[in-house]
């Protein structure tokens, strides 16, 4: 084994007994999913490089190939193969690139505008799981992980000051996230898809290398000194979410949460516009109007309408309650005859025919917090934004027939999900009072929670710096420098 060899393994060592220091050359472990993120776990990788050869070491064993290497799982170990020769290696195996180039890993694609196989600064790790398959975990510096989210998670075309302020709250975001993923001693600290910051699912970009570099380091805190849960999302109705009337509360009688000051609802209008969320009939004037100014108007999603027939939304419905209920069954309830809303277990028959829809209650961003349905087989309450969106879904899955949302400009059809819980119906009767259709009149896209990104580019075109941007979503924060901060651990568990 030649020198370069041996640092290169005792480094993969140190790492692994040690843990990750964190620093000006902090580094931390991003697992790696399969196509379209669906999953943790890889069949097999082929890995390759964008210089001259990759090297690839376990605790006692090297192999070096110039052309692209493939790992598979076997009962052994992991079997590493380059067509002119193979080895049977140990697990974890630590792939490595020639200095300052990059791994590529070949198996997967990433990308939803064109597919890549996606490029990897840092080294990779590929673990042999139980399950008899591969885990692959990038090792990478924050601030070269940042290039592969912002153009992910912020159209690179967006004005700078936009990407500038994407790229501090991604920072945030991963930043917090790598200290609380450390407390929980997983052997890494976040993933590639939105269940963390998308990442490498656009390729690296001039503007968005800008915006990181030239935000290095800043991150945002609250009047505690606290790292500041920096949630984001795409679109909202004109008015952010509440976090707290959102996901807050693990049970039905802590639903809504305890508030977050700084991801209370703020407005994303660029005019004076007052909403009484309580009055159904002026919510919907709201969502109706496409007119309206607002920094995030360019968006396709500020507002969609959705029309279902009676049978359509009896489908998704159907569908999709009795599991919500084996899943949060303690936000799916059941009207008793007593006048209590209780959890009991769906009926096997749905909800039977519908009869109407009605909103049991709102959050001061407009956002639904519960949503009660009047069937035949009785009256069912729904809370919580993923109980909502997933309970009515716009897709041919649940219907046999095209469900359309006409959006701003466009039209999509047979979406996975409902698009936002920012919504408000209008209920169309037959002669006989029967419903005939219900309108879905909506606003936004996501959870609504903290930044609108297509709002920080309407701020960031309409002069607003990176700084302004945050603190008009974010309020009562700071920006500092975490690579000032000795102890990391303390801004997230201050005790």
């Amino acid at each position: 084994m030649n020198r370069r060899i041996i640092i290169v393994w005792a480094a993969a060592a140190l790492l692994v007994l040690c843990g990750t220091a964190f620093g000006r050359d902090d580094e931390f472990r991003v697992t790696i999913k399969t196509d379209n993120f669906q999953d943790l776990y890889h069949d097999s990788a082929v890995i390759s490089s964008d210089g001259r050869s990759i090297t690839l070491v376990d605790y006692g064993q090297n192999f070096v190939s110039e052309s692209p290497v493939t790992l598979l799982p076997t009962a052994e170990g992991i079997l590493v193969a380059n067509g002119a020769e193979e080895l049977l290696m140990g697990s974890p195996v630590w792939v490595y690139p020639d200095h300052a180039c990059r791994l590529i890993l070949e198996s997967i694609k990433r990308g939803d505008a064109w597919e890549f196989s996606p490029s990897y600064r840092g080294f990779l790790e590929v673990n042999l799981t139980e399950n008899g398959q591969l885990q692959i975990i990038n090792t990478v510096k924050i601030e070269e992980y940042l290039y592969g989210v912002v153009p992910s998670e912020m159209p690179s075309s967006a004005p700078l000051a936009a990407l500038c302020a994407q790229a501090v709250a991604s920072r945030t975001f991963v930043v917090r996230a790598i200290i609380e993923a450390r407390a929980m001693g997983r052997n890494y600290h976040v993933d590639d898809s939105v269940f963390a910051q998308v990442y490498n699912n656009r390729q690296e970009d001039l503007n968005a290398k800008q915006a990181v570099d030239q935000t290095r380091g800043l991150v945002m805190v609250d009047q505690d000194n606290l790292l500041v849960k920096a949630y984001f999302h795409s679109t909202s109705c004109g008015y952010t979410a509440a976090s707290h009337e959102v996901w807050g509360g693990g049970t039905r009688d802590s639903y809504p949460g305890r508030p977050t000051p700084y991801l209370l609802p703020r407005s994303v209008l660029t005019t004076d516009v007052t909403v009484d969320w309580n009055d159904d009939a002026d919510v919907l004037r709201f969502l109706k109007n496409k007119a309206i100014s607002g920094y995030e108007r360019k968006s396709p999603w500020f507002r969609w309408e959705i029309g279902f027939t009676r049978a359509q939304l009896e489908a998704t419905i159907n569908a999709n309650l009795a599991s919500l209920y084996q899943i949060q069954p303690q936000f799916v309830e059941t009207l008793q005859d007593d006048g209590r809303f209780a959890s009991t277990p769906v009926p096997e028959s749905g909800i039977g025919r519908l009869k109407d829809l009605r909103v049991a209650g709102r959050g001061g961003g407009g956002n639904l917090l519960t949503l009660e349905i009047v069937g035949s087989n009785g009256t069912f309450q729904v809370s919580k934004e993923l109980n909502i969106r997933n309970l009515i879904r716009p897709s041919k899955l649940y219907t046999n027939e095209d469900i359309v949302i006409h959006r701003m400009q466009d039209q999509i059809v047979n979406y996975p999900m409902l698009p936002s819980t920012s919504i408000a119906f209008e209920i169309i009767r037959d002669a006989g009072g029967e419903i005939a259709q219900v309108i879905i009149y909506g606003g936004g896209i996501g959870h609504g929670v903290g930044m609108s990104q297509w709002g920080a580019r309407g701020m960031a075109e309409a002069g607003y710096d990176y700084g302004e941007i945050l603190k008009s979503f974010y309020s009562d924060i700071d920006l500092i420098d975490i690579y000032t901060v000795r102890d990391w651990q303390k801004l997230v568990f201050p005790e």
